[in-house]
């Protein structure tokens, strides 16, 4: 039995490779490609199949990884997360990332990681992340367009409340520049977790009056929202692709995210001056809030027309070629 603190997404972790060795082992007939996406423990599941069972060409799509994921507030390594990651990808056919600065964190953080472990290992691992595919996420785009809003600037947060998405500084920021007197409403969205209560608690305290929705919200008032916001922003410690920015660039908002992690790949780069800050959050967003609203969404087509390349109907075609790649390598 597992103990009842391991309840919601840490006992999937745990039962999912026999629930879905079980699977594979069940199906009617045999698989012709097996997709997985971590955090599942891939060479657990490739373990359980039974014998008797024909092992289908797998594509492991990491999504995310726990090499270079920032510390929690207490410090130290998800030893055993990475543990499960570098198995993952010696056991999987291909392996695919969202972005380039992900496949870069990977060979240059997990070698290193397996050598620590095994001595020798280490060169295995960075030959198997050469062969690495860089394919972003896809994202939907139907339906999303701006509103015609009045009043003040809207700014959206549209992240989880915790320590790798650094809400503080979020915080910090817009309390600062409401007390210097700049005009702005918010949209503060989020599911809030632990480590990020003390800054939510800081703004429903200090900007109660300017948050216009806070919360977890349903998919069509979320979609809605990216429809009516100004400017999405950012000041993540950790990010391998930006799905809810990249949504809101979509929708027509225009990003202020940090010059670092995975966001100069999801910005056009005509526009990276003025969409990435380098320095303080606060000093990008007292000269953001400074513009009009049509100063600020003056390259708006322009960047939805860009961002349009992460949408689905122009993906697809190539998680498809990679899938079709597996089958002729396992054929």
């Amino acid at each position: 039995m597992i103990d009842g603190t391991d309840a919601g997404w840490r006992r999937s972790l745990v039962t999912a490779p026999t629930r879905f060795a079980e699977a594979i082992n069940d199906a009617a007939k045999p698989i012709d490609a097996l997709v997985a996406s971590t955090p599942i423990d891939l060479a657990s599941v490739l373990g359980l199949i039974d014998r008797s069972t024909s092992r289908p060409p797998t594509l492991l799509y990491m999504h995310e990884s726990q090499i270079g994921y920032p510390p929690g507030p207490k410090g130290g390594r998800p030893y055993r997360a990475m543990v499960n990651d570098l198995n993952s990808i010696m056991s999987a056919d291909k392996v695919a990332v969202a972005t380039q600065y992900h496949a870069d964190l990977l060979r240059k953080g997990m070698p290193t990681f397996a050598e620590e472990l095994v001595e020798g290992s280490g060169r295995k691992v960075q030959s198997k992340l050469e062969a690495l595919h860089v394919l972003p996420v896809g994202i939907e785009v139907s339906g999303l367009s701006p509103a015609s809003v009045s009043g003040p600037t809207r700014v959206l947060w549209n992240h989880r409340w915790s320590h790798d998405k650094n809400p503080g500084e979020f915080v910090h920021a817009m309390t600062l520049l409401a007390a210097e007197g700049y005009e702005f409403s918010l949209y503060a969205l989020g599911e809030v977790e632990r480590a990020g209560e003390k800054a939510h608690r800081r703004m429903t305290e200090q900007l109660s009056d300017r948050v216009l929705i806070s919360g977890t919200q349903n998919r069509d008032t979320y979609r809605q929202i990216l429809c009516n916001s100004d400017l999405v922003v950012s000041t993540a410690h950790h990010e391998f692709f930006g799905v809810a920015i990249a949504e809101a660039i979509a929708a027509g908002a225009r990003p202020l995210i940090p010059d670092r992690l995975s966001y100069p790949e999801i910005v056009p780069r005509e526009f990276s001056s003025e969409y990435l800050y380098s320095g303080p959050f606060d000093e990008a967003l007292r000269a953001t809030l400074s513009k009009s609203r049509d100063d600020l969404h003056i390259n708006r087509r322009r960047t939805r027309e860009c961002i349009s390349a992460f949408a689905w109907e122009a993906l697809a075609p190539k998680y498809d070629s990679l899938l079709d790649g597996l089958l002729a390598d396992a054929s």
